[in-house]
């Protein structure tokens, strides 16, 4: 029963980030934070992520973050 929730977790993070959804994003970079990353292992790692993703929702993701740095400041 663990097993099958836990395969539908990562179902849907992998269709999140697979649609450049940035909250799953800025999710998975805050769980990788929690569990002890340093910024630049979180930062190397989501990069890699992002890479792997479709083109298209590289450009999501890239645009939702440049959005987020604006509004940041």
């Amino acid at each position: 029963m663990a097993a099958e929730s836990l395969v539908r977790m990562l179902e849907e993070i992998a269709v999140g980030l697979k649609s450049g959804d940035e909250e799953i994003y800025g999710w998975l970079r805050q769980q990788l934070k929690d569990c002890g990353g340093s910024d630049i292992s979180v930062e190397l790692a989501m990069g890699v992520i992002a890479r792997l993703l479709p083109e298209e929702a590289q450009g999501n993701i890239e645009a939702s973050a440049q959005h987020a740095r604006r509004w940041a400041h």
